[in-house]
C-alpha cells in the first residue's frame, strides 16, 4: 500500500487509461474534482470509479461542496443554500448537509471540503461573502457540528476550514496573503469551532494567512505553530493545506518547496491544484525531501491500521 501525502486533481474529465496511468504514477492519498470535471451524473460516477480502480479502495475523492456560492454540484443541476442563507439554523444546516452528502455519495465522492468554520462578518473582497454561518462562535460551532453530522449520516467525511480562522481578513487568499492582526487572546473566539468540534472532524484544512497570534513570520499553512495549536485543541484527524497554488503563497517558493515546507511544519497532506505534468515534476523533486518521505511513512502506517 503506497499513498503519497498529497491531494491533487486531474486535467480532464474523461475516465480512461490516461487518467489511470497518471494516478498510478502520482499515487496520491486523495483527488479533488471541480465543476469542470462534472458533465453528467453518469460521467461523474465513471470518473470516480476510474480513480478508485487506479488507486484502490483507500483513495479519497473530494469536492468543495458548501452550498450557495461554492457549490460544484450546481454543474449537475443541484441547488443547495449557502451558510449565510441558513441564518444560523443548525437543523437546516444538518438537513442540507445530509441531502448533499447523499448526492455526493451516490456519485462516488467520500469527502466534502466543508463546512467553513470561520467567524464573520465577511469583509467585501475576501471571498468569504455568503459562506459564513455568523459571527457568534457558539452558532458557528453548532452549525458546523450539524453539517459534519449530516455528512456522516450519508457516509461522507467533512473538513473544517480554514484553520486557525480567516475571520478578520481583508483580502482574498486566492490572490494575496491576508495579514490577520490580534494576539492569542484576541483570536480565541475564532478557535471555538475547532476547540469544540476538532476531535470529531476527519479533516481540518489550514488557511494561508499571516497571523500576529502565530508570530507573523510565515503563512499559517507553513507555520509549525499552526499544527501545534491544532493538535493542542484535540484534533486527531488529518490536516490538509489549502491549495498551495493560491496567490497567498505561490510566489514564495516552488510547488515542491512549498509542499515540503508544509509537511515539515506538521501538515498531514499537501493539497495543490495544478496540471498533471507539473504535479509529476513536483513529486519527482519531493522524493528527495526528508519531510515528504517521513510523512508518507506515517500516512501509509495509519492507512494500514485502518484497513
Amino acid at each position: 500500500m503506497t499513498a503519497n501525502p498529497i491531494w491533487i486533481t486531474l486535467d480532464g474529465f474523461e475516465p480512461g487509461a490516461a487518467a489511470e496511468r497518471f494516478l498510478r504514477d502520482a499515487a496520491p492519498y486523495g483527488v479533488i474534482l471541480f465543476a469542470r470535471h462534472l458533465k453528467s451524473p453518469e460521467q461523474t460516477r465513471e470518473l470516480c470509479l476510474c480513480v478508485r480502480e487506479a488507486l484502490g479502495g483507500s483513495a479519497r475523492l473530494a469536492l468543495d461542496q458548501e452550498g450557495g456560492r461554492v457549490s460544484r454540484l450546481a454543474a449537475l443541476g443541484f441547488s443547495f443554500p449557502g451558510a449565510s442563507e441558513l441564518q444560523g439554523d443548525c437543523e437546516k444546516a444538518g438537513a442540507s448537509a445530509r441531502e448533499m452528502g447523499g448526492v455526493l455519495r451516490s456519485l462516488g465522492f467520500d469527502v466534502d471540503f466543508a463546512p467553513v468554520a470561520d467567524l464573520g462578518p465577511a469583509a467585501p473582497g475576501t471571498g468569504l461573502e455568503g459562506r459564513l454561518y455568523g459571527d457568534d462562535p457558539e452558532t458557528v460551532s453548532a452549525c458546523c457540528a450539524a453539517f459534519l453530522g449530516g455528512l456522516a449520516e450519508s457516509g461522507v467525511e467533512g473538513c473544517l476550514k480554514h484553520f486557525p480562522g480567516l475571520g478578520g481578513s481583508a483580502v482574498d487568499s486566492h490572490s494575496a496573503l491576508p495579514e490577520i492582526p490580534g494576539g492569542g487572546t484576541a483570536r480565541e473566539a475564532h478557535l471555538e469551532p475547532y476547540r469544540r468540534r476538532a476531535g470529531r472532524a476527519p479533516y481540518v484544512m489550514t488557511a494561508h494567512g499571516l497571523y500576529e497570534s502565530l508570530g507573523g513570520a510565515l503563512p499559517s499553512s507553513l507555520e509549525p505553530g499552526t499544527y501545534a495549536l491544532l493538535s493542542g485543541l484535540g484534533f486527531g484527524g488529518l490536516s490538509v493545506t489549502d491549495d498551495l497554488g493560491m496567490g497567498a503563497v505561490s510566489g514564495r517558493a516552488s510547488l515542491p518547496e512549498l509542499a515540503a515546507s508544509a509537511l515539515q511544519a506538521g501538515a498531514s497532506l499537501a493539497l495543490w491544484v495544478s496540471n498533471q505534468e507539473e504535479t509529476l515534476r513536483a513529486l519527482d523533486a519531493l522524493e528527495k525531501a526528508p519531510a515528504f518521505l517521513a510523512t508518507r511513512a506515517l500516512l501509509v502506517d495509519s492507512m494500514r491500521k485502518e484497513a
